[in-house]
């Protein structure tokens, strides 16, 4: 898969996005995390990184994984992080995408996740990030259809083999305004290196002065 897949969100970044802020406060710069295919095992702990910052991110969970872990999924909405859709199952869409009932499917998949992650929280999920980043025409309307906006990322690599140092160098690279940064808390055999990249790229947002908002935030 390609590291670098452009941010496919419907709101266009015109402007260098700025974090909401009450009247009369100056705004600032803002760029977003996100995690995807979790609840997982570095959950909790990336929940306390982020508040020992004073961080908001945007998880993108499986429906799957929400049902096996509702209190994580509680934990992250009530730490005031945005929960967002990553459709039921990581299936893979670039096969299921050629077939004639792929809208059939997604519908089954996106509602699934949705029922999981509001029996869990009571707040219904807007955003859908798509496994893999998968993204095609038909898709597009199909989201708008589901009552969703579509998003990816602007840079992203922690699946990759590539050598941790240089993947952190890489993501502390991309802390720009208006990035969507995409790591993962769920899948896979070990997450902790996720846990040392946020770390990494939160001191580069301090230096920078940039503040890290959850995805509906930034898309404002």
């Amino acid at each position: 898969m390609l590291k670098r897949i452009v941010f496919i969100a419907l709101a266009a970044l015109t402007a260098v996005p700025a974090a909401a802020q009450p009247d009369g406060e100056k705004q600032r710069p803002a760029f977003a995390l996100t995690y995807d295919d979790g609840p997982g095992a570095i959950t909790e702990d990336l929940l306390k990184l982020l508040e020992s910052r004073k961080a908001k991110a945007t998880f993108f969970m499986l429906g799957s994984a929400v049902r096996a872990n509702p209190e994580m999924t509680k934990k992250v909405h009530a730490a005031g992080h945005l929960i967002a859709n990553h459709t039921d199952a990581h299936r893979n869409w670039f096969r299921i995408g050629k077939g004639a009932d792929r809208e059939q499917v997604l519908a089954s998949e996106v509602k699934k996740a949705e029922e999981a992650i509001v029996k869990a929280t009571g707040e219904r999920p807007k955003i859908l990030r798509m496994p893999n980043g998968y993204t095609a025409p038909w898709l597009r309307e199909a989201v708008k259809k589901l009552g969703y906006r579509a998003a990816n990322w602007s840079y992203g690599s922690d699946w990759t083999k590539t050598p941790e140092d240089k993947m952190t160098a890489e993501y502390v690279k991309a802390v720009r305004a208006g990035n969507v940064l995409l790591l993962h808390d769920g899948g896979g055999r070990s997450r902790e290196k996720t846990l040392r990249i946020t770390a990494a790229i939160l001191d580069e947002a301090a230096r920078l002065g940039l503040e890290p908002v959850r995805l509906d935030v930034l898309l404002k």
